[in-house]
């Protein structure tokens, strides 16, 4: 009985160190996933980025134009049949959300969470802007194996979620829960259709879940080192 308890403990022990082996840190998730879309070397050679999006909602066409500029400059800027519908710039201290019902400022923790993650490329740069990011576990997202990690900001006021394709490493989905006037709004976005520019992978569709509905936006085009100016993230 004596060996049969010891067997049973060896083996016991040895799966757990098998588990505890295969299953990575979070930072060994992102490492990952920086080698898969191109490496950090070739990441942290792009000061500034262009990307172009489209999309049609009930028969109205949607385009969406996002800058982002080292260090933690962003600005998105929505038009719904030619007419600018919304706008958000973020400078690094603020982040400015204008509308056709007017404009507000948010700063402080809102600001906070919205920078870390507009910033380009944020994985990158999450340590160095006080965001901790832990491993939740495996988690099956439309049949796939994934990593689930959780990121909250500095003073732990706001977290979000992002899930790891296991085999690829690429990011294939992320889950924000902001505040709002109107109060929590929880917005989830997936990845999918990984293409080059410049050596660097991006994901090609963006399906988006929120309040206002489903939308699936086609990336027309990525523009990379263009020279953008600090102007283009103020308004």
């Amino acid at each position: 009985m004596r060996k049969i308890l010891l067997c049973v403990g060896l083996l016991a022990t040895s799966w757990q160190l098998t588990m505890a082996q295969s299953t990575p840190t979070a930072e060994e998730v992102m490492d990952k996933y920086v080698a898969a879309i191109g490496g950090k070397d070739a990441l942290m050679k792009v000061t500034d980025l262009t990307t172009n999006m489209s999309s049609d909602m009930n028969g109205t066409a949607i385009i969406i134009t996002r800058k982002q500029k080292m260090p933690n400059k962003f600005s998105m800027v929505i038009n719904a049949n030619g007419m600018e519908v919304m706008k958000q710039t973020g400078d690094g201290s603020k982040v400015v959300m204008g509308g056709m019902q007017g404009s507000r400022t948010l700063d402080g923790a809102a600001a906070q969470q919205m920078t870390a993650m507009s910033t380009l490329f944020p994985e990158l740069h999450y340590a160095e802007n006080g965001v901790k990011t832990t491993l939740v576990g495996p988690e099956k997202i439309d049949g796939k194996d994934t990593y689930k990690l959780s990121h909250t900001t500095a003073d732990g006021s706001a977290t979000w979620t992002d899930n790891f394709d296991v085999a690829t490493g690429l990011k294939v989905q992320s889950i924000v829960t902001s505040k709002s006037p109107q109060g929590e709004m929880t917005n989830t976005t997936t990845y999918s259709d990984y293409k080059e520019t410049n050596g660097i992978k991006f994901p090609m569709t963006l399906g988006q879940q929120s309040p206002r509905g489903p939308m699936t936006m086609s990336v027309d085009n990525v523009k990379i080192n263009k020279g953008l100016k600090d102007s283009e993230f103020t308004q």
